[in-house]
């Protein structure tokens, strides 16, 4: 079986669907049998507002197997809590604080360093951490301009992943309380 490994910058929740939807699409339909689901998704938008159903939804619709972990209610998981899961997908929705600490990145890289696949997808997780070294050697961001409030995101040509995708129109999801803080991201390379 072949395995290729892409990093996926995203920055936004309908956008992550969108291109999640394609990337997800590949490693479901490559990805080995096993006794956990293909896919963690960790909830971890405190509910304000409860964007859930945009992931398990398109989850479903692929056919994906997923386990959702709840933060507010499980806690953050571990490194151990990620491992045996194909592909894990981060969400934060709304808050601007609280969400995607250090600690989270510590058991993000030792599931990365195991051959995990990650998306994160968060408005503020560069306003909040800045862009440290998680967010450049396992995130693989280069630069980013931030609130640049694009409502119409693109791919990032020439790469694996984002080449030829879009321009989305990118909405707020129903009970969103304030504008979308999107953000320009150059990818670091890999």
């Amino acid at each position: 079986m072949i395995h290729k490994t892409f990093t996926v910058i995203l920055t936004s929740v309908v956008l992550c669907g969108l291109i999640a939807l394609a990337v997800l699409g590949h490693v479901l339909t490559t990805a080995a049998s096993s006794s956990l689901p293909c896919v963690l998704l960790v909830d971890d938008d405190q509910d304000s507002p409860d964007v859930r159903t945009y992931y398990t939804s398109a989850l479903d619709e692929l056919g994906a197997t997923y386990y959702v972990w709840d933060v507010a209610g499980q806690g953050s998981p571990s490194a151990s809590d990620l491992m045996g899961y194909r592909m894990v997908i981060w969400f934060t929705g709304y808050p601007r604080s609280d969400t995607f600490t250090s600690a989270n990145e510590a058991a993000v890289a030792t599931y990365l360093d195991a051959k995990g696949r990650f998306c994160l997808v968060s408005e503020d997780y560069l306003y909040e951490r800045g862009l440290n070294s998680f967010g450049l050697s396992r995130l693989r961001i280069g630069s980013y301009t931030s609130d640049v409030n694009r409502t119409d995101p693109v791919g990032n040509g020439g790469h694996p992943v984002g080449n030829g995708l879009g321009p989305y129109s990118l909405t707020a999801p129903d009970g969103w309380p304030g504008d979308l803080y999107t953000d320009n991201v150059n990818n670091g390379g890999g």
